[in-house]
């Protein structure tokens, strides 16, 4: 994401609702041991043992049901282990606070990212080597090979995978039923390519008056989502040509992307007449008060956008992504990882598995195991926020699966054939994030987007042109 999911907002995943949710904590200097104690074998933490982790992204106050949440597993963890203290931490990464925290000693214990952001963290000696703990908590042998490779780096682990994500169609129902466009079913018509999500977003504007399409410029995550429209005209944005890294979106595929983009606006008058918006502030806010009808996302955002609009869940429904001129699927693969200070002990980075164990993280697939995920999911359907489509798997292992569709299925208070084609194709054509300074590529589309969005003469190729060669000098050019 951004968020990167976040990433990826991601980022940009600031106010998560779901086990997407981030845990960090508080950087070794700042956590308290107290007591000798013994460490038992593979560094296990024996019961005299006392230490304290600190877990940020915690809930914040408005976010009633997370907090809910976090309350019981945190009966849980003391019950279960009470020679762990866990503080809270409201912190949640980003681009800017992340380096000062770092570079002063003050990150948490265990911390939350992005996957663009592994190589930087890991080269800056900023995460701890946890190569032994995953090994010994069968971690390395339970999660998904495709997402493990973005948190090692020459065979040792530096994070773990804690979700992933693919991007999807989010389909405000009100509007595409006030607009003629459901089938018989109660099904919005979703569009196959991108020229029919033009035209659709034409015609519930015409029949509604509100928006047909919302598309983020700034925070880095208009750039996030133009890289799905990007890739499925057949552009590419970094390319390694004898082992150096060149900025190449100013290809005739990009500029037709982002015509594309132009056209949304001046061609189609489909988007919100404020140029300068993101997701969790405006999107959420307008897609959930029936103001805009279609959206990128993914599904781990809709019981956010219902906590913070109170929009009810039967008016949400997602699809796979168009397809553009390539002619197959494309989507952007992104997600989040948890990290440990570099200056943990070992008691600490037992401690924090811990945590994500009782919080549900792991690939045991025992009914204690599952408590977590439960309590997860229960909470939520109190609420009556969403539950019951799923998005991209983590774990491998079939029991640990079919345990989540059972507890899915229990809570489900949703029709699923409105997140069929998302559960069905939802995850093919996926392709990670650019691997130089991606969050940095963001916000410089951002830029791009926001010129073709404001100047209805902006020229593409030139804007095109003028960035990647920005790009390059101030980024790819010192990685070689």
């Amino acid at each position: 994401m951004k968020k990167g999911y976040t990433k990826k907002l991601t980022t940009t995943l600031i106010l998560s609702l779901l086990l997407t949710a981030g845990l960090a904590g508080c950087g070794g200097s700042n956590a308290k041991e107290v007591d000798s104690g013994t460490k038992g074998e593979n560094g296990a933490v024996s019961e005299n043992k006392q230490v304290t982790i600190k877990v940020s992204n915690w809930p914040k106050p408005n976010e009633e049901a997370k907090i809910a949440q976090y309350e019981q597993i945190m009966a849980k963890m003391t019950a279960n282990y009470p020679e762990i203290k866990v503080e809270k931490d409201e912190w949640g990464y980003d681009v800017s606070s992340f380096l000062p925290k770092a570079a002063s000693g003050q990150l948490p214990t265990l911390y939350e990212t992005y996957f663009t952001e592994t190589s930087k963290i890991i080269n800056a000696n900023y995460a701890a080597d946890i190569t032994d703990i995953m090994k010994e908590y069968g971690y390395d042998k339970a999660i998904n090979p495709d997402l493990l490779k973005m948190v090692s780096k020459d065979g040792k682990y530096y994070g773990i995978p804690k979700d992933g994500y693919n991007i999807a169609m989010m389909y405000n129902i009100n509007l595409f039923k006030e607009a003629g466009l459901l089938d018989d079913k109660g099904i919005p018509k979703f569009p196959k390519t991108y020229e029919e999500l033009a035209t659709t977003a034409q015609i519930i504007k015409e029949k509604t008056g509100k928006a047909g399409m919302f598309l983020p410029t700034k925070s880095g995550q208009g750039g996030w989502m133009f890289m799905n429209i990007a890739w499925a005209y057949g552009a590419e944005f970094e390319k390694q040509v004898d082992g150096k890294w060149q900025a190449v979106f100013n290809s005739p595929e990009a500029v037709a992307a982002l015509q594309y983009v132009k056209d949304l606006k001046w061609k189609y008058d489909v988007l919100p007449d404020n140029n300068l918006v993101d997701v969790t502030n405006d999107m959420f806010r307008m897609f959930g008060t029936d103001q805009v009808a279609m959206s990128f996302g993914n599904i781990d955002w809709l019981p956010m956008i219902q906590q913070q609009t109170k929009m009810s869940k039967d008016s949400i429904a997602m699809s796979s992504l168009p397809v553009g001129p390539i002619g197959e699927p494309v989507t952007l693969l992104g997600g989040g990882l948890y990290m440990f200070s570099p200056n943990v002990t070992p008691e600490q980075i037992d401690a924090g598995f811990k945590w994500l164990k009782t919080y549900g993280f792991t690939p045991e697939s025992s009914e204690e195991a599952l408590s977590g995920w439960d309590i997860e999911k229960k909470t939520l359907a109190d609420q009556d926020l969403l539950v019951g489509p799923h998005g991209l798997r983590i774990w491998t292992d079939e029991k640990r699966i079919a345990a989540e569709d059972a507890i899915l299925g229990k809570y489900s208070n949703v029709n699923l054939d409105l997140f069929r084609d998302y559960m069905d194709n939802g995850s093919k054509g996926m392709r990670a994030e650019e691997p130089i300074n991606a969050q940095e590529l963001y916000q410089k589309l951002d830029v791009v987007l926001q010129t073709v969005l404001t100047d209805k003469n902006a020229d593409p190729q030139q804007i095109l042109d003028r960035a990647t060669e920005e790009f390059q000098r101030d980024y790819l050019d010192k990685v070689q």
